[in-house]
């Protein structure tokens, strides 16, 4: 018998945290402009597929330890090539569905674009070691870390 209720808590605590599910994660770097600066975009994609009352509390970088601002936004259909993308201003229990936080960090000045005017090379403000996300399911506090993000293509910009 107590083997039972060891194996159901095991169970339930394993559904519970698994509310939330990361489908993707990608990072972007934009290099503009004539003294150029640099900026990567970061984008988390999650599921929620459970109907439970959540919040997103902050988004930290691993590296440095500090918050950084993020937008949440409710993804309509994934599938198009340019989804409706919806503000989340408050969270239901009633929603379901796919979310992406996205967050960004910037560097000014010969950021790391090739022949820069001033020929130099500047380590980007990055998350080398990821993020984690805080958030919550009813009262309780959880957590999400992203340790790797897909690198998508630089855009060079004029």
């Amino acid at each position: 018998m107590n083997r039972i209720i060891v194996f159901l808590l095991i169970v339930c605590s394993s559904t519970v945290a698994q509310e939330l599910k990361i489908t993707k994660a990608t990072k972007q770097t934009i290099n503009a402009g004539a003294s150029p600066s640099s900026t990567t975009n970061y984008t988390v994609q999650f599921r929620k597929e459970t109907t439970c009352k959540w919040s997103v509390d902050s988004v930290v970088n691993i590296n440095t330890q500090k918050s950084v601002s993020f937008n949440i936004v409710k993804v309509d259909n994934s599938n198009l090539t340019s989804p409706n993308l919806e503000t989340v201003k408050c969270f239901s229990k009633k929603d379901k569905g796919l979310y992406e936080i996205s967050f960004a960090s910037s560097k000014s000045r010969g950021s790391g674009r090739p022949n820069t005017p001033t020929g130099t090379m500047v380590q980007l403000p990055d998350f080398p070691k990821g993020a984690i996300v805080y958030y919550r399911i009813g009262k309780k506090k959880r957590q999400f870390v992203i340790e790797i993000f897909e690198e998508l293509e630089t855009i060079d910009a004029p």
